[in-house]
């Protein structure tokens, strides 16, 4: 197969092809009227997508809580593995040209459908990415406290834990359906997950594991009854 050229006209045409399946698959709308898309070089990754988020929750000084091999670490690990990400402060999905397998369009498609779901679930939610949002700042303010608390930070991760958890698996759930029912020849990549690297960084990787709720969402979709699993998170 031919190899693509990454570009926004590719990504625009990609995210039209793919919607329609996603609303199918997720009954939710995706507003694709006020959604928007760039691709990125990755040596813009880590400003685009951590550091533009922390401005987006007007968190300043991120560089200054961070031991420099440490925030140099958190740098390659996300412009050499991140493949897309939802914006939800700036209304758009951003893809990294060069960690996506630029010979597989199908492949690209299901890296899309993954971040359109979490556009659906922000729009048929909102307040449930404010609440992730509140929380995470309260997270990095406590880390830039002169007293951190450790246990504090650790205890605010732990709430936005079954959140995250319920947020990925649902998107890996839909795309794996997609991948099983429309793209089976497709081949995706891991999908690097932003919040787990932050989460593994402080000690806690077991509660790294998004996608422990899959078997959830399935029995939920199957049963038409998603919208229960979400009851309760967005105050």
């Amino acid at each position: 197969m031919a190899k693509l050229t990454i570009d926004n006209t590719l990504l625009s045409s990609l995210l039209d092809d793919i919607a329609p399946l996603v609303s199918y698959a997720t009954g939710w709308e995706l507003q694709l009227h006020s959604l928007h898309s760039r691709v990125l070089p990755k040596e813009h990754g880590y400003e685009e997508i951590l550091i533009g988020r922390f401005q987006h929750l007007g968190i300043q000084g991120w560089d200054e809580i961070m031991p420099d091999f440490l925030e140099r670490m958190i740098e390659f690990l996300i412009e050499e593995n991140t493949l897309a990400a939802y914006m939800s402060g700036a209304g758009e999905i951003v893809v990294i040209r060069e960690n996506v397998d630029d010979s597989n369009m199908d492949g690209l498609r299901l890296i899309l459908a993954h971040e359109l779901v979490h556009r659906s679930q922000h729009m048929a939610d909102g307040s449930i990415f404010s609440h992730l949002d509140n929380l995470l700042r309260q997270a990095i303010m406590e880390m830039q406290s002169d007293t951190t608390n450790i246990l504090r930070v650790r205890l605010i991760f732990e709430q936005m834990q079954p959140i995250m958890t319920l947020l990925e698996s649902h998107a890996a759930y839909i795309q794996g359906f997609l991948k099983q029912t429309y793209f089976p020849d497709a081949r995706v990549e891991t999908h690097f997950n932003i919040a787990s690297l932050l989460m593994r960084l402080i000690g806690m990787p077991k509660i790294a594991q998004y996608t422990d709720g899959i078997p959830q969402v399935a029995a939920a979709a199957k049963s038409g009854n998603i919208e229960s699993l979400y009851a309760g998170f967005g105050s």
